[in-house]
């Protein structure tokens, strides 16, 4: 016959058991708009921690000892890949817990364009583009990677990352529609844009710009390049510039000064949504918005 103590010790066990089990998942996304995917497809099944502070951009951030605590720590850690996080490879290489989006087999990537610079020489800048969370197409792998990932750590919750899934997909689509209208209703008109990020987003819809102030961001443009943007403005060859809020460089006021041009910012981290009530359409439809409203006469 079983003793209660041991009975009642048997069950402890049992809901400390389920109660351990049933305990979130920890991921880490470097990014928020990787964070706002995430979202979308774990809900309330994981804790999501963005790596990166607001106003902080991938290009040239340096790891700190708590960053690295919570790396090791984490369940998943979602990342775009060297071509992005230069300094996350290193310590990503050697950890089971990564999930490297550029090197997921089903992720459509595209190369840097070809740029040819008075300022610093002609450079072919043949590495694969990171920026893959802006576009449309690239996003929905993304989504499929985090479900794909999430159903072998949290196989429990499987069927909610399947549905969540493929609810992201007909979101996402209907944002593609939504945008394709908005943008139909006044074509474009030419634009220059701070840096080189945005092609997926502009090949999703047909968009192309005169050209970008610099391709490098921690690279200030020279003056060659300076005056030639100028004179593009001069010659109405376009009608707006588009600013980031992680950067917001002088020379684009002064190259722009006098000659009619709409600056307008873009914000390519969602740096105003939040990732507890804002979704990746919500994301997509910001950078659709910031677009209409340079075309808008």
């Amino acid at each position: 016959m079983i003793s209660t103590s041991v009975l009642l010790l048997s069950m402890s066990l049992l809901i400390l058991s389920s109660y351990a089990n049933s305990s979130p998942v920890n991921i880490i996304t470097t990014i928020k708009p990787l964070a706002l995917i995430a979202h979308d497809i774990v809900g309330k099944n994981a804790n999501i921690t963005i790596l990166l502070p607001e106003n902080t951009s991938p290009h040239g951030y340096a790891l700190k000892p708590s960053d690295i605590v919570k790396i090791k720590t984490a369940d998943l850690v979602v990342w775009v890949g060297p071509e992005l996080e230069l300094f996350l490879d290193k310590i990503l290489k050697s950890q089971a817990n990564a999930l490297q989006l550029t090197g997921y087999k089903d992720m459509p990537l595209k190369h840097f364009h070809k740029h040819e610079s008075d300022d610093h020489g002609s450079h072919h800048h043949a590495s694969v583009d990171g920026h893959i969370w802006l576009g449309p197409k690239q996003s929905k792998v993304i989504a499929q990677a985090i479900a794909e990932s999430m159903s072998r750590i949290d196989p429990s919750n499987e069927d909610d990352y399947q549905r969540n899934y493929q609810q992201f997909i007909v979101d996402v689509s209907r944002s593609e529609k939504d945008i394709s209208s908005a943008l139909s209703a006044n074509p474009s008109k030419g634009y220059f844009l701070f840096h080189d990020a945005y092609s997926y987003f502009e090949d999703a819809f047909d968009l192309k710009p005169v050209g970008y102030f610099t391709v490098n961001t921690e690279i200030k443009p020279g003056m060659k390049t300076l005056l030639s943007i100028r004179k593009s403005l001069q010659n109405k060859e376009a009608q707006c510039i588009f600013t980031e809020p992680q950067f917001n460089p002088s020379f684009i006021e002064s190259v722009s000064n006098g000659t009619g041009v709409k600056l307008i910012e873009i914000d390519p981290m969602a740096k105003d949504l939040n990732i507890q009530i804002n979704s990746y359409h919500d994301f997509l439809m910001s950078l659709g918005k910031s677009y209409a409203e340079c075309f808008r006469p």
